[in-house]
């Protein structure tokens, strides 16, 4: 059998992949010692659903960390067999932690502070990206982390004046003044895997899990990258070291090994390949994000912020404006055609490309 192919966005900060469910899918399928070898894709648009990683098992493309966790689980590659029922829904708990309050910390410090984007961020994208995603990009990126972080009233400037410029006073003097609330967060979250790790090798105990995975994907990306304002490996070194020899000991142990690279497939199912062969899946999956967005959110956006949901309705309504045009365009010259049944009794996403099927499942949200 042919090894599996995994696209994820490329290696940064001395860490396989610069984005954290890139480096969890990796983490997770060398801990169970899959065969794969990876692709360094660098565009979201390889995947039909706009997000790395993405997967190829033989015939079969899986799309986003959440589902490939999944589909490897189905096909007997489950980290948490071992797991009892109340450590699971225990996992599921940290695992909703980290992903939330993990990252936002990260973005923080990435975006909010305008010397390690400007010195660190920026530039590290430049040279994953090709022109002309390399000046676009790092700017959506900071949109978006701006979007996110408004529900802790973090506005997106410099944040250096009136600190010391040698990086141990400026220590010093933040610990003195006390931390910003983003760092109060991290500390938070910090204390809380620290306390689950205790003495064990691993989170529960011997053997690896999913939760490893998921903590080291995001927590790697706290401790490693070589930032201008290094405040959160500087917490995670002094006051957590049990973390960060945690960190050191699962990438010395799984990631000693070179990487296995390998040239894309032909048959990747990009976003513009997926709309010319059945424009209908990605018709229904605007259609469904608007009618979502439109009636069925209001429960959710109970707990988002006013700058979150609008930049999620100018982005679902760009989005739906740009493939309204396109789909004109397409049409008018003949390029494909559309047959609106009324069958939609499928709730998965299906692609058909050269007599092949291909599932995704719901979309990881953000």
């Amino acid at each position: 059998m042919a090894p599996k192919q995994l696209y994820v966005w490329g290696p940064a900060f001395n860490v396989p992949s610069i984005d954290p469910r890139c480096l969890v899918v990796e983490t997770y399928m060398r801990f169970l010692r899959v065969d794969y070898t990876v692709v360094h894709a660098n565009d979201p648009q390889y995947s039909p659903t706009g997000e790395l990683p993405l997967l190829k098992d033989g015939n079969v493309w899986v799309a986003g960390a959440t589902r490939i966790l999944a589909h490897l689980a189905k096909h007997n590659l489950d980290a948490n067999e071992s797991l009892s029922d109340t450590e699971k829904a225990d996992s599921y708990a940290y695992s909703a932690l980290i992903q939330d309050k993990l990252y936002d910390c990260m973005i923080y410090t990435w975006y909010a502070d305008t010397t390690n984007f400007v010195k660190n961020i920026r530039p590290t994208y430049a040279k994953l990206l090709s022109f002309p995603s390399r000046y676009l990009t790092p700017i959506q990126l900071k949109k978006a982390a701006k979007a996110r972080l408004s529900k802790y009233n973090v506005e997106i400037k410099d944040d250096d004046k009136g600190l010391p410029q040698n990086e141990v006073e400026e220590m010093k003097e933040l610990q003195r003044t006390g931390w910003h609330f983003m760092y109060r967060l991290a500390r938070d979250t910090y204390s809380t895997l620290n306390q689950l790790l205790g003495e064990k090798s691993f989170l529960f105990g011997d053997r690896p899990t999913t939760l490893d995975a998921i903590a080291f994907g995001y927590l790697a990306l706290h401790l490693y990258p070589d930032l201008a304002h290094r405040r959160l490996q500087h917490i995670l070194t002094t006051e957590y070291p049990r973390l960060a020899r945690y960190c050191d000991r699962i990438k010395e142990t799984y990631f000693a090994a070179d990487l296995v690279e390998s040239q894309a497939a032909e048959d990747v199912p990009s976003f513009w390949r997926t709309l010319t062969n059945n424009p209908k899946a990605i018709f229904n999956t605007v259609k469904s994000d608007i009618a979502a967005y439109m009636g069925n959110t209001n429960e959710g956006q109970e707990n988002r912020s006013q700058a979150e949901i609008e930049f999620q309705r100018k982005r679902i309504w760009s989005i739906a404006g740009g493939l309204t045009f396109l789909f004109a365009y397409i049409i008018y010259n003949g390029i494909v055609s559309i047959d609106f049944g009324e069958d939609d009794e499928e709730d998965d996403f299906e692609y058909v490309y050269d007599d092949q099927e291909e599932y995704y499942d719901d979309e990881l949200e953000a």
